[in-house]
């Protein structure tokens, strides 16, 4: 494959990429031929020692995605960088998308609780109609005032997790993706 083909496939690759940063990867690899053809190497002994442009393109989207994870901070944002980091293989399938699944109902489950304990002193107010006495309605509604606290404290409990889980997954899928392309890279 000669650098013209090669880039052209990269280019084709990378349609999903933002023209700006797709214009910067596309001029790192044209430096990369430049260099090693002054060096005295082929354009196909550099395309070939430089893999296949599939996998390059798939490596610089999940980069792509990991950063703007970083930026954004957002579950929309961490699982597009998953989904693509799932692309580079099986290993990724098994201890990426399986523990990140389980990861957010965990965490949609804490907030599911949140919801439903804030709005059991509504429940409390409609079993005014449907108690026998003011005390057995002054109990439920007590009751469900401290769970209406607890739902608060749950609620920003999950907050704080699904944070930290965003934060750890994306390390998590930076630290996979460089054992993947084989840079180990001591924490």
């Amino acid at each position: 494959m000669t650098q013209t083909e090669f880039l052209q496939r990269l280019s084709k690759l990378l349609k999903n990429v933002p023209e700006e940063e797709k214009q910067d990867i596309l001029y790192d690899y044209e430096e990369h031929f430049r260099i090693a053809i002054e060096s005295g190497k082929s354009e196909t002994e550099i395309a070939a020692e430089l893999g296949k442009p599939e996998i390059i393109a798939k490596e610089c989207i999940t980069n792509y995605h990991l950063e703007r994870a970083e930026e954004n901070q957002s579950v929309s944002s961490l699982f597009r960088a998953i989904y693509t980091s799932i692309g580079l293989g099986f290993f990724n399938l098994v201890f990426l998308l399986g523990p990140f699944i389980a990861a957010v109902a965990v965490i949609f489950s804490l907030f599911a609780v949140s919801f439903a304990f804030l709005i059991t002193p509504f429940a409390a107010i409609a079993s005014a109609f449907t108690v026998d006495s003011i005390s057995e309605f002054f109990l439920n509604l007590f009751m469900s005032i401290g769970l209406a606290g607890l739902g608060l404290l749950i609620g920003v409990g999950g907050l704080k997790v699904s944070r930290a889980f965003i934060a750890w997954s994306t390390n998590y899928v930076k630290s996979n993706l460089n054992i993947i392309k084989g840079e180990n890279k001591s924490i």
